[in-house]
């Protein structure tokens, strides 16, 4: 049965309240993170990439392509975006079976659905984009739509709902299988999670001094967090639980990090020497970080401050 975004967003919103934390939570620590002097905990319990393999627990699938990224889970297989023959493309590997291209060409973004089963992927040329929606399993194209204005982001994709953004746009939601559109805000936002009912946009250019601001899709107009210095880089499953960094980072990776709360208050803040990289949440409190220092770097799962490895060091990539 179809659900409305208002459903969706309701309920996400009632679990929400329903797991909010009973205590104030004081600031946290000050983490400066050496991957090399932490206690080895448990492996990566979520799907991953080491090295050209997914790996997720007894399952290890090499990857055919160069600049592997792992979109997520599809049913008992995995899509990536991958380089191969010179071109982006989006790729499906599951135990047993051969490499399966689902979307060849260079589409400028992809985000896989909270299930698994669809892959939203935007198309952008000089003046306006199209937002495709393919089977995460054999590629087929499910719908369409063009004449998305003002480079537009696709953010998240839940049941028949993405989420569009774009600064001529603001934030739509797209049913795909009805073809309709709906407004959720003006504002174009940069961060979503729509199973959490979350998101953040900015008051106005942040090179000029527009602030952040970290909101729900069920009521747009209340503000849970604002904040002028800091950004939102992913919020937790959730929504409880938020990771930001300032508001003007850019590189390969910001250097500090901050865990809050999803109203702002800090749990804990994780420094490196050189970059972090890709970070995720393994539950609704803890993080894995990808944490490089000069030399050499690891997997880290920390949680209000709390730090342990996470996989084996690895030399820092250089770019």
């Amino acid at each position: 049965m179809k659900k409305t975004l208002g459903a969706l967003c309701a309920a996400a919103l009632l679990g929400s309240l329903v797991a909010a934390v009973p205590t104030a939570v004081a600031a946290g620590d000050d983490v400066k993170i050496r991957p090399r002097a932490l206690d080895r905990g448990p492996d990566v319990a979520i799907p991953h990439l080491e090295g050209r393999r997914v790996v997720d627990g007894d399952v290890s699938i090499r990857v055919r392509g160069r600049q592997r990224y792992l979109l997520g889970k599809a049913g008992d297989g995995y899509v990536l975006r991958v380089v191969r023959h010179d071109s982006y493309r989006l790729v499906r590997v599951a135990p047993g079976e051969s490499q399966h291209v689902l979307v060849e060409g260079a589409p400028d973004q992809a985000v896989l659905s909270d299930d698994g089963t669809t892959v939203a992927v935007v198309d952008r040329n000089r003046r306006t984009a199209t937002v495709d929606v393919h089977s995460a399993v054999d590629g087929g194209l499910l719908s369409s739509r063009g004449g998305f204005r003002g480079y537009p982001s696709v953010f998240d994709i839940v049941g028949d709902h993405v989420i569009v953004a774009s600064y001529r746009l603001g934030t739509r939601d797209w049913n795909w299988s009805e073809n309709t559109l709906t407004k959720v805000t003006e504002k174009s936002v940069y961060a979503v999670d729509l199973s959490a009912d979350r998101m953040a946009y900015f008051t106005k250019d942040p090179y000029n001094g527009g602030c952040s601001v970290v909101t729900t899709l069920s009521r747009p107009r209340t503000t849970l967090w604002r904040s002028c210095r800091q950004a939102v880089l992913t919020f937790s499953p959730d929504g409880e639980r938020v990771v930001t960094t300032y508001k003007l980072a850019d590189g390969i990776g910001p250097s500090k990090i901050w865990e809050r709360l999803s109203d702002g208050s800090k749990l804990a803040s994780y420094q490196v020497r050189a970059y972090f990289g890709i970070i995720a949440w393994e539950s609704p409190t803890e993080l894995l970080l990808d944490a490089y220092n000069r030399k050499n770097g690891a997997t880290v799962r920390c949680s209000q401050g709390e730090c342990e490895r996470a996989s084996a060091l690895r030399p820092t990539p250089r770019y």
